[in-house]
């Protein structure tokens, strides 16, 4: 079994988890995720480095076959992951894969029921890489999700793993019983049912580098748990002590050394050269002292094995082992360490239980240091204790708890150890998250006692007022402080509403006068004087009548009472005033247009206050004066005289007088006026006076021509009209002299300047003349020429050099044309069918269609090619001359026929129609500018075969009892008829492979094969399956991709079962040993066997699992194809079966079935039958998915599934084995042999042959557990 599950390595993350919710429905896509990664350490010893973080894929959505991946630095090569599964409450979460530079987790369906709280630490194993180019003192950086650390190579290539390895076997490996020297008159050693023994390694030169080494020195460290020896018993009964065997928690007749696998000193030989550590949590031993061997260098592997006593509370044991030599003088330690197998978690959990300690009814001094005892499902945890104390604020974690045990929540509460004399102790749960209150109540008799309040009132005034006038306080604004006597701050209050201020209550338990004071702290407003008054408040606590009374005094504060606190408001400052003055321009025979004229404004001290200039809308402002004190204020504002002789300045000063008053502490201005000392005007008024000029006359004149043809004819006066124009307005309309001119009225200009006018001609009403509708520009350009006046005119836009005429054209009379006679063409062109290799398709008549369309793509005709490939159009009428276009082109049908390509041409017909002297109308036809008749060629193309499947049938064999050879078994191939097409044997896994069949398009359909096993006429211990595999091929073809598809399927059976039979055991000689069979059938509610149902053996009491006796933990069985679950091999006493696990699609039974000696008492041949144990089908899912139940990890072979997957009888578990160099056993959890139909009969055989000897007292090897 051993060889199996050493690949696997048991080390951990662990997850608390949800409810488990399974579906065998494939997720859609896969997506690679990002977990929420911290604590990313990296460890370095010689050039290996173990990296570790902790990983959360809390609020993440995570599917089936989504992928988690880690990427090893450069230079740097992964060696080994810490698991290569995931588990979480029986479950596999995850699988994980490696290469030398990537590390891949892909999530398993189970993931998705656990998305709100998956979490969980990981590490793993990496090496520097030995190559060339790749020196020392480098450096590389991991990273892992966000997380990144850097590592430093050591100084160039060397020790690439550690020569020293330890581990625990297989994890968590346990059991409950070793076997002592057999010269004692007793065989076995049992450590009952509330220890462990587990077995532990220390491997010298195994995997990784060698290295020579002489006088090896071996030390080990071990988190050692209390032992109690007393549980420990002996069989037979003995009269021996436990700790003759043990020293703390080490076996000493567990010690074996190993040289290249040879035992060199086991038991006595060994442990009497070992020196434990005097708590017994260690040891150390020179391997020298053990044999002479090693006083002479070897590079041989080296294992020392041991095994240690653990109590079955204990959750994790963390072993180290450390080697020198004479060649190794720095230590070498490599850490281990085991989990428990029981819990059903591993140990580095998510979970955190916080105590906290409550004091009641006692004095401070009275409080010592508590010790509160960890307990899960009111079970005390070893080890597991925490000490409250003043300093940790009476509070402590328990932390990294696994939160789920067998699928249910584990209840943690805690005890108090020590608790101190005069107190009750009680423990309360205070809320879901596994927060726990320790509360302590004292005993001792109540103080009388009494309390006394202090009150003290704040008064806010106005500095200076002589009524002590006040201003409105605001809840907070003001805070005071209350010290006691020695200067400590007592409390830190606030003013209310109304002024006072309230402390909380001052308790007194004995009789004294108490003084305080009170101070208020200074705020940070400047306007308020803040006090500095400290009031004294004095309790007195007398006693009156049996009882303290506290009275309060006060002195040092305002009031009658003095203690009331007064703080001062300062008048604020009167702000200025700001005085804005505003006048305005005015600019008579001129336009303003801003920043035009400069004013200047000046104070009574004839001091400039401001300078400013007009805006274009004439208005002066002076803004930025500004006045301190109220009172009246008189300011000058005169214009600066610029320099344009042309413009007659202001000479006027004009006078604002501005009153300015004080309102609600601020200066405001009430009034404004302005004079210029003889009316109330704030305006200033410039004169522009207009420039002397001469004017200056201009004639505009054009020319008029009437012609007919190139001859001009002769005109009359006023024959035609003509209009002025300036812009839009009509200046004037003129008409021509007989001469052709036309001439407008003088127009006059007084200064210079540029005018546009135009000139068109007005439209007559002679029809036989061509009004012109020219427009003439005309430009006057008016310029000074020696103090003069001049006007130039310039046109265009018309007629003649100058662009000054209008043209008149006379038309003759139009000529009668004569009568047009119309005219037709007919179209045509030729189809032409190429065969594009061998065939004897010819062309069809009106196979393929044709469209004849105009230039403006509109349809004038459609025809079909005749047989002989003519195409012919209707003919077509033209009544003009003219060039026309048409397009002839083939229609490609909606469907078109896959092997023929489509002439895609589009030919041009060109119709040139033209006209003789008569009227008479002719065409000419072209085709793309030819005479010759268009040609539209398709090809077809004889359809290729399709391409044939070729698929290959399959079975697969189990053989029970024995390890299947290759070759061992025949397996026929049968078609529908029942002839043998193909014969094969199974290979070494157990695969079944015929040759492939390759499908034609001949053998479109359904073909059904049998396939049955070759049963020999000597079957030879062996029981055969006389079934057969029912295998059903589809074909069919794609037209798509012109491909011949076959699809096999089978039937329910794929897989065939041979058992073997085992020799008759061999009679027990000891009749008072009786070994029995402890048998149940599986059936449905119809009473169908039903086969995979886990069955798991307990003892009286419901819960301890009964241990495997061939193997390692709980025996269990499983039921075969008969519904039968077999328990072989158990003495005659009660029992408890119960069921672990229900077939696929079934409910788990809740049925306990218990086996009491009467049972025992009527077996008949030794077989207890209990009957039928009865599952019910699941309730129909609420989705699409089907349910399917979690199989624990350690059961039955998996069922092929349906697309033909087997499995492989090589990876059942094979016998024991010594370990060899290269295997070093993983930490993970073993597997326990199957029973029932499918039971191990090899090991009922060895089972029993192991109890008669035991029993005879025969000399037996050491069995050795891996």
């Amino acid at each position: 079994m051993k060889s199996l599950y050493k690949k696997i390595v048991a080390f951990v993350a662990i997850i608390a988890v949800v409810a488990l919710g399974l579906s065998v429905i494939k997720p859609v896509s896969a997506a690679s995720v990002s977990p929420t990664v911290t604590n990313l350490k990296a460890q370095a010893s010689g050039q290996k480095v173990t990296f570790s973080f902790d990983w959360d894929l809390t609020g993440k959505s995570v599917k089936e076959g989504d992928t988690f991946t880690i990427d090893a630095p450069e230079g740097v090569n992964i060696t080994e992951v810490a698991t290569q599964s995931l588990q979480a409450n029986g479950a596999e979460v995850a699988t994980i894969s490696m290469t030398n530079k990537k590390i891949t987790f892909t999530f398993k369906k189970a993931i998705e029921s656990m998305n709100e709280n998956v979490k969980g630490g990981f590490s793993y194993n990496a090496v520097w890489d030995n190559t060339p180019g790749n020196p020392g003192n480098k450096t590389a950086t991991s990273k892992v999700g966000s997380e990144s650390v850097i590592i430093t190579r050591p100084d160039g290539p060397g020790v690439f793993e550690s020569v020293l390895n330890k581990y625990n076997l297989d994890g968590s490996y346990v059991t409950k019983q070793f076997k002592l020297d057999a010269s004692e008159n007793y065989a076995w050693l049992n450590v009952g049912d509330d220890y462990y023994l587990t077995k532990w390694f220390i491997r010298i030169n195994g995997d990784g580098k060698k290295q020579a080494i002489t006088n090896p020195v071996v030390s080990d460290k071990i988190q050692a748990p209390a032992v109690d020896y007393s549980k420990i018993t002996f069989a037979p009964a003995a009269n021996h002590a436990a700790n003759e065997f043990f020293v703390g928690t080490y076996l000493k007749p567990s010690f074996t050394l190993r040289k290249g696998g040879q035992v060199v000193a086991s038991g006595w030989d060994f442990w009497k050269h070992v020196k434990f550590d005097a708590n017994g949590n260690g040891f150390t031993v020179n391997l020298s002292d053990v044999s002479d061997v090693f006083k002479t260098a070897s590079s041989d592997e080296l294992i020392v094995e041991y095994q240690t006593l653990i109590p079955k509370t204990t959750i994790r044991v963390d072993n180290n082992a450390t080697l020198t030599a004479d060649e190794i003088t720095t230590p070498q330690t490599d850490p281990a360490f085991w989990n428990n197998p029981e819990l059903k978690f591993w140990v580095s959990g998510d979970k955190t239980v916080t105590v906290q300690k409550e004091w009641v009814g006692d004095e401070e001094a009275d409080r010592k240091d508590i010790t509160v005892q960890l307990y899960a499902d009111g079970k005390a945890l070893d080890g597991m204790t925490q000490t409250l104390t003043k300093a940790s604020g009476w509070k402590a974690a328990f932390t990294k708890l696994p939160g789920i045990k067998d699928g249910k929540a584990i209840e943690y509460s805690v005890v108090e150890t020590n608790t101190p004399e005069g107190y009750t102790s009680k423990v309360e749960k205070i809320d879901d998250d596994n927060v726990i209150k320790v509360v302590n109540t004292s005993n001792k008799p109540k103080v009388t006692e009494t309390t006394a309040d202090l009150v003290v009132k704040k008064a806010f005034e106005v500095a200076g007022d002589q009524e002590h006038k006040q201003v409105p306080v605001t809840e907070g604004q003001f805070e005071f402080v209350l010290k006691d006597e020695n200067n400590k701050v007592v409390e830190t209050a606030k003013n209310q509403a109304d002024g006072t201020v309230n402390f909380k209550s001052l308790t007194f338990n004995k009789e004294g006068s108490y003084t305080y004071t009170i101070t208020e702290n200074k705020g940070t407003d400047a306007t308020i004087n803040y006090s500095t008054q400290s009031i004294t408040a004095t309790v007195d606590v007398k006693k009156e009548n049996d009882k303290l009374v506290a009275t309060v005094t006060y002195s040092g504060g305002d009031g009658e009472q003095k203690n009331t606190i007064t703080n001062t408001q300062n008048k604020p400052k009167v702000s200025n005033a700001k005085v804005t003055l505003t006048l305005k321009k005015a600019f008579e025979g001129g336009e303003l247009k801003g920043d035009d004229f400069e004013f200047v404004a000046k104070d009574a001290n004839d001091k400039v206050v401001g300078t400013t200039k007009n805006k274009k809308d004439g208005s002066i402002t002076f803004d930025n004066i500004t006045v301190d004190k109220a009172g009246t204020f008189k300011y000058t504002i005169t214009e600066t005289k610029g320099t344009d002789k042309t413009i007659t300045y202001s000479d006027k000063t004009i006078t604002a007088t501005v009153v300015v008053v004080e309102k609600d502490n601020a200066l405001v201005v009430e009034q404004i006026s302005y004079s210029d000392g003889q009316t109330e005007t704030n305006t200033f008024t410039n004169k522009k006076e207009a420039p002397k000029t001469e004017s200056v006359t201009a004639t505009l004149q054009v020319n008029k021509l009437l012609k007919e043809g190139e001859t001009s004819l002769p005109l009359t006066d006023d024959q035609f009209e003509f209009v002025l124009k300036e812009g839009n307005n009509t200046l004037e309309t003129a008409k021509n002299k007989a001469n052709g001119t036309v001439t407008f009225k003088d127009l006059s200009y007084s200064e210079e300047g540029t005018h546009t006018y135009t000139i068109t001609e007005n439209k007559g009403t002679d029809a036989s003349i061509n009004y012109s509708t020219q427009s003439i520009t005309a430009t006057v350009d008016v310029k000074k020429a020696n103090d003069k006046l001049v006007a130039t005119v310039t046109y265009s836009g018309g007629d003649a050099e100058k662009g000054d005429t209008f043209t008149n054209t006379k038309t003759p009379p139009t000529p009668v044309p004569p009568t047009v006679k119309p005219t037709s063409a007919q179209f045509k062109a030729k189809k032409v069918l190429a065969i594009n290799g061998s065939s004897d398709r010819t062309l069809k008549a009106n196979e393929f269609t044709f469209l004849l369309k105009d230039q403006n793509g509109t349809l004038v005709d459609t025809k079909t090619n005749g047989e002989n490939g003519d195409i012919l159009f209707n003919p077509v009428s033209f009544n003009e001359a003219g060039t026309f276009t048409y397009t002839i082109a083939e229609q490609k049908p909606a469907t078109p026929e896959s092997a023929i390509t489509y002439d895609e041409a589009v030919h041009t017909v060109t119709v040139t129609v033209t006209k003789d002297a008569t009227g008479q109308l002719s065409a000419d036809v072209q085709y793309d500018g030819k005479k010759d008749t268009p040609t539209f060629t398709n090809t077809y193309t004889p359809p290729t075969p399709p391409t044939p499947s070729e698929k290959q049938i399959t079975t697969s064999k189990i053989l029970e009892g024995r390890d299947l050879q290759g070759g061992e078994f025949s397996f026929n191939l049968l078609d529908e008829n029942g002839t043998v097409l193909q014969t094969k044997q199974n290979a070494a896994d157990g695969t079944v492979t015929f040759d492939a069949i390759a499908y034609t398009e001949a053998m479109i359909g359904t073909h059904k094969y049998t396939i049955k096993e070759v049963v020999p006429a000597d079957q030879a211990n062996i029981q055969y399956d006389e079934g057969q595999v029912d295998v059903t091929v589809t074909v069919t073809k794609d037209e798509a991709s012109n491909a011949i598809q076959a699809v096999v399927s089978y039937g329910a059976k794929k897989t065939f079962i041979n058992k073997v039979i085992p020799p008759t055991p061999p009679t027990v000689n000891n009749p008072e040993l009786k070994l029995y069979t402890l048998r149940v059938r599986k059936v449905d509610e119809k009473g169908d066997y039903l086969a995979g149902a886990v069955f798991g053996l307990f003892e009286a009491d419901g819960v301890t699992p009964v241990a495997n006796p061939y193997g390692q933990g709980q025996a269990q069985a499983i039921s075969g194809q008969d519904g039968l679950a077999s328990f072989v091999g158990f003495e005659a006493k009660e029992y408890v079966i119960k069921e672990l696990s229900a077939p696929s699609g079934y409910q788990l039974s809740d049925t306990t079935i218990k086996v009491s000696a009467s049972d025992f008492a009527s077996a008949t041949n030794l077989v207890v039958d209990k009957g039928n144990v009865v599952n019910k089908l699941l309730p129909p899912p609420p989705s699409t998915d089907i349910p399917n139940i979690p199989t624990p990890s350690n059961s039955k072979p998996k069922t092929p599934s349906p697309n033909g997957d087997k499995p492989k009888p090589s990876d059942k578990p094979k016998s024991s084995e010594t370990p060899k160099s290269s295997d070093k056993p993983k930490e993970g959890k073993r597997s326990l042999p199957s029973t029932g139909t499918a039971d191990h009969l090899g090991l009922l055989v060895t089972g029993l042959t192991f109890v008669a000897t035991a029993i005879a007292s025969m000399t037996l090897k050491k069995k050795e557990d891996f």
